[in-house]
């Protein structure tokens, strides 16, 4: 069996509502588990470059809900994203290690899309694979996406 963890992140900068934020972040979570996880997001405040606050959120997940995350995430997102998150998997995947960055808009998540994004206003997720060959993790990705039919 494959052991997964997540690392979602996400930044609320002085204009935004961190309430909206935290949401998204944990809208890229089962709804069974948000209430629960919730309490265990971490926030770090940090000056910007202009002396505004900037509050970094993360959340770690192990273990079984991790894998729900993931089930989640992947089914939560169109057919589409998940053939461009496999058509890319290369760019996203580290060097050395079975370790996968995913971004999704932000703006999405608080609505409830899972929408893959490239640009600055997104929450990351790193999902890292134990006892996984790099070379092997499409394969373990699309397995998790089983459940959602593609």
């Amino acid at each position: 069996m494959v052991k997964v963890a997540l690392e979602l992140s996400a930044f609320a900068h002085a204009t935004e509502d961190e309430g909206r934020v935290l949401s998204a972040l944990l809208n890229a979570v089962p709804a069974g588990l948000r209430q629960v996880l919730a309490q265990r997001v971490r926030v770090q405040s940090l000056e910007g470059y202009y002396g505004n606050v900037i509050k970094v959120l993360k959340l770690s997940i192990e273990g079984d809900p991790a894998g729900e995350a993931l089930r989640h995430l992947l089914c939560g997102m169109s057919g589409r994203d998940r053939d461009l998150l496999l058509a890319t998997l290369e760019g996203r995947v580290e060097r050395r290690r079975a370790r996968v960055h995913v971004r999704l808009s932000k703006q999405d998540l608080y609505l409830g899309r899972m929408v893959l994004s490239e640009g600055d206003d997104v929450v990351k997720v790193v999902a890292s694979f134990e006892g996984v060959r790099r070379s092997d993790l499409a394969t373990v990705l699309k397995s998790f996406g089983e459940a959602c039919g593609g």
